[in-house]
């Protein structure tokens, strides 16, 4: 059988796969470490310059694997002002994308109560790239063994963050267009979380995220992690789509395992390993994973009396109270 109809199928598995959990766009388990790659409202939330990057291996062992890389500078301005660059590359079989996105966020102070509103705004361009000659083919006089294209497209993206010491929800349409080239859809982000003092050592921190596009069903990920001070952190994400949350044995789901530790003051890393559950994975599944580092210098570009994060960003509430 010809190289390119094999390819075909695989493909047309794959994106219909994609299509049911609606992830077109990057997935990471470790969503509530870098919201900035969905949400720019999430810029500016600490005190310092800091350099993060989440890096996820799919599907382990399985030839033309889902792989993203991400960097992530975040820095806090005065007047209340976060700004920040994403760089993203995405490769999935023949087919590579490469995000440069610049971020601004206004952060509002809505009370006393240290409750505030962030509204984020993004500007991005996406090289993608569709490089079937990259591949081998039986038939080498297949016209589509030449097949190379390649589109620059921009788009832009806005945010809303409410949050205070314990509490956050968010919105956000990361890309709003909805370019026909790549055939991009346009996705719909709502996520939450609050923070619980165990005791004066140990919080916990349940998150969850939804995501949403159009004639897909919702993605769903909830997780509940456990923060020992600023040193250490582990925790559970779980994902399924809206119809089969509660029995993703008939339509398939995934289980993340979390954990992380501070290493020195100004540098923290983490580590994720999801499996994918349900009776339709079939033999071929393999494990994902994901690394995750950041930065964070002593650099101050504001003078807001806010306190930084246990080891991460604000948006997920680990944020200790102010000294205000």
């Amino acid at each position: 059988m010809n190289k390119y109809i094999v390819l075909n199928i695989i493909l047309f598995l794959f994106l219909n796969i994609y299509q049911i959990r609606a992830q077109q766009e990057i997935n990471f388990s470790q969503y509530m470490l870098n919201s900035q790659l969905f949400n720019p409202a999430f810029f500016g939330l600490e005190e310092n310059l800091t350099i993060s990057s989440l890096n996820s291996l799919q599907w382990l062992g399985f030839e033309g694997n889902p792989r993203t890389n991400s960097i992530i500078i975040d820095t806090k301005l005065k007047n209340n002002l976060g700004i920040g660059m994403e760089l993203i590359s995405d490769k999935i079989g023949p087919t590579s994308s490469n995000f440069i996105a610049i971020n601004a966020a206004y952060h509002l102070k809505l009370n006393k109560k240290s409750q505030k509103l962030s509204l984020g705004i993004k500007v991005s361009g996406n090289d993608h790239n569709i490089s079937l000659n990259s591949m081998n083919f039986d038939d080498t006089t297949d016209p589509n063994a030449r097949t190379k294209d390649s589109y620059f497209i921009p788009n832009i993206g806005f945010g809303l963050h409410y949050y205070s010491d314990k509490f956050y929800l968010a919105f956000s349409i990361p890309y709003f267009f909805e370019p026909k080239t790549i055939n991009k859809k346009r996705h719909y982000y709502v996520s939450g979380g609050f923070k619980k003092e165990i005791n004066k050592q140990l919080i916990i921190n349940p998150n969850f995220l939804f995501k949403k596009a159009a004639n897909t069903p919702t993605s769903i990920d909830v997780s509940t992690m456990v923060f020992y001070e600023d040193l250490f952190w582990f925790g559970i994400n779980y994902g399924a789509s809206e119809n089969g949350f509660i029995t993703p044995s008939d339509s398939g789901g995934n289980l993340s395992f979390i954990s992380g530790f501070k290493l020195i003051p100004s540098l923290s890393i983490g580590y994720s390993v999801t499996s994918q559950i349900g009776n339709w994975t079939g033999s071929a599944n393999s494990r994902s994973h994901e690394i995750y580092i950041k930065f964070s210098t002593s650099k101050k570009l504001s003078k807001s009396s806010d306190e930084t994060s246990i080891g991460m960003e604000v948006e997920t509430p680990q944020q200790k109270k102010s000294d205000n």
